[in-house]
């Protein structure tokens, strides 16, 4: 299914958080954001998105879905994206169990929302990326997995660096 993916990586992101310390979860490298700001940041995306896909659908913002391979735009970690404020991490020290909790919160959401829509709607509505361009529902929820797996990179890199 179009989904699968994206499940996939939030499973493989629980995995790495298994392996993390608390005291690893804050550990800060060079310009990386810490894995906890990491997990807080895919948080806060994943309901973005999700909560931009229902109101796209509710006012019937039609997009013309396009091919796009979004596993190689999302991959491309040689291009640094900064964030928009309302999906920028806080400083905020959250323990394992609340980071997990986060992401079951806005997994919850999204599989909600995924329970609610039929495939038309999925490839008829949707709205802009700032980079990418209109996305439709279908493609937006396969991007929350390919961009877990950008960030799944970037907490790997951040343990590996700051491992003793």
């Amino acid at each position: 299914m179009y989904y699968e993916q994206t499940y996939k990586a939030r499973e493989e992101l629980l995995e790495v958080l298994k392996g993390i310390s608390e005291e690893q979860l804050h550990e800060k490298h060079e310009n990386l954001w810490t894995v906890s700001q990491n997990v807080e940041h895919l948080y806060l995306i994943e309901n973005k998105i999700t909560n931009g896909l229902r109101k796209a659908i509710e006012v019937k913002h039609e997009v013309a879905e396009k091919e796009l391979n979004l596993a190689k735009i999302l991959a491309n970690r040689t291009y640094k994206v900064v964030a928009p404020e309302d999906i920028t991490p806080s400083e905020h020290r959250y323990t394992k169990a609340e980071l997990i909790n986060l992401l079951e919160q806005s997994r919850a959401n999204l599989n909600t929302f995924i329970q609610e829509v039929n495939e038309e709607i999925l490839h008829k509505y949707g709205f802009n990326h700032r980079w990418i361009g209109d996305l439709s529902a279908q493609q937006w929820v396969q991007l929350i997995g390919f961009h877990e797996r950008r960030h799944i990179d970037q907490i790997n890199q951040t343990i590996n660096n700051t491992v003793q």
